[in-house]
């Protein structure tokens, strides 16, 4: 069958959507870049705002007519919404043959098979009261350590998952419910897909966890920590760049900031969430952390490893919030000197803490905070971005930048390029396409407040 795959939400969804597209092409399927002409179209999905799953919902509304027009096509849901929903989803929307959980994938050609058949096909991970699927989780792994290179976006990088599920509840949060109990993979594993991938050209890792420094693999009296399978994997022949994302705060040991000094392929970046600059907000999202903790996070990971850039995430108009919680979140950004940060207004999430709170902040309250923490924001990156004017940094190519096919060419044979530094900076500039997924070094000229601009040194 021809299957057409379309991803929403985080890089962990990515790394799903790579893992399914393998499983499915092994199975005999052709994965489609455009859901002209397919057969199945499935939608791996993202919970953790509403704005995600509405989207999903005007998707399958309009599949609903499609199929109405007499389009014969089979329609799934996979991923976070798929859990969440549950049967619930098909009760919405009676034309979904296939809702497929995260931990479930491993059986997605089977669901099509029978979907195929006439058959709606249900898997759900087991709630957290309920014992773990065994099963179910022997397979994800098993498919995880045999990816199909060939279904990754990138030539020379790739995600590499270290960690499944959350324990931190924070009062927002859908991430436990959907994704279930934190479970560590065998650092062996982890250090033997990394090694193949490596092998296969793939020489930037990420490390993905939905708290990734919360890592931890005990064996007997044996436990490897976060810091230490950074130095396991680091060893790794080959591997030019070791990321990781996303991190929390409570779980930022200087052991981390030490293997991240040390090691030589661990890049100097930290993307971990503050949320909030208000203890009292803090308090109420259940983060478990002040904010002068915070700030000593910081100020340990500057006096630490050297040139290290920091990025955050924010959340504002959270039930109770007030003008002061909100001017402390904007102290917070320029006092930690974010390259950027990814800013959200609040969207109550069902099951979750933060709904039994009244969402007491105006939506119009809730718009202007945004504006004003955005612009904070751009103020803070701008200059951040500015400090790198003049420097020649390395970058890993990506390809064409989004804007390549409006952009007049700079020379016969360039188009404008995208590619990042190892400290995760946006770099465009002008060069052959013949570049992409190479490592190539940039003299910045110009910068904004989320990119900078160059061009190939000589």
């Amino acid at each position: 069958m021809k299957i057409y795959l379309e991803t929403m939400g985080c890089q962990m969804n990515r790394l799903d959507s790579e893992l399914a597209a393998g499983l499915l092409r092994a199975a005999g399927h052709e994965v489609m870049a455009d859901r002209r002409g397919a057969d199945v179209v499935l939608y791996n999905t993202c919970s953790v705002r509403r704005h995600a799953e509405d989207k999903v919902h005007s998707r399958l509304g309009v599949d609903a007519q499609r199929k109405a027009d007499g389009r014969r096509i089979i329609i799934g849901v996979l991923g976070c919404m798929a859990q969440r929903e549950g049967e619930g989803l098909r009760q919405r929307h009676p034309h979904v043959e296939i809702v497929c959980a995260p931990g479930q994938l491993a059986h997605l050609p089977e669901m099509i098979e029978r979907a195929a058949a006439g058959e709606p096909a249900v898997r759900l991970d087991p709630g957290r009261a309920s014992p773990p699927d065994d099963a179910a989780a022997a397979a994800l792994e098993q498919a995880e350590g045999g990816r199909d290179v060939a279904c990754m976006t990138s030539r020379a990088q790739a995600y590499v998952r270290v960690m499944r599920g959350c324990d931190k509840f924070c009062s927002y949060c859908v991430v436990p419910f959907v994704r279930g109990r934190e479970r560590s993979r065998d650092p062996g594993a982890i250090v033997e897909e990394v090694r193949r991938l490596v092998d296969a050209g793939r020489t930037q890792i990420t490390l993905l966890g939905q708290t990734v420094n919360a890592y931890r693999w005990r064996q007997g009296d044996v436990t490897v920590r976060f810091s230490d399978l950074l130095a396991r994997v680091s060893a790794v022949a080959g591997l030019r760049r070791l990321r990781f994302i996303t991190s929390h705060p409570i779980d930022f040991g200087d052991d981390v900031l030490q293997a991240m000094r040390d090691l030589a392929a661990v890049c100097e970046y930290i993307h971990c969430p503050a949320q909030s600059g208000s203890d009292a907000v803090l308090k109420r999202m259940n983060r478990r952390y002040t904010r002068a903790e915070y700030d000593d996070l910081v100020d340990r990971a500057r006096a630490t490893v050297p040139g290290v850039v920091l990025a955050g995430d924010f959340i504002v108009g959270f039930p109770g919030e007030t003008e002061a919680d909100h001017a402390a979140s904007a102290d917070l950004i320029r006092r930690s000197g974010y390259k950027n940060s990814f800013i959200f207004k609040y969207s109550p999430r069902p099951g979750t803490a933060a709904e039994r709170q009244a969402d007491d902040v105006p939506e119009a309250v809730k718009r202007r905070r945004n504006n004003e923490l955005l612009a904070v924001q751009d103020e803070v990156g701008l200059a951040h971005h500015r400090a790198y004017v003049g420097r020649t940094v390395e970058v890993l190519v990506e390809g064409p930048s989004p804007r390549a096919g409006r952009q007049p060419a700079s020379a016969p044979g360039c188009v404008q390029l995208v590619g990042r530094t190892r400290w995760d900076h946006i770099v465009v500039f002008d060069g052959p396409l013949a570049l992409a997924d190479r490592y190539v070094s940039v003299k910045i000229t110009d910068a904004s407040s989320l990119t900078l601009f160059g061009e190939v040194s000589a």
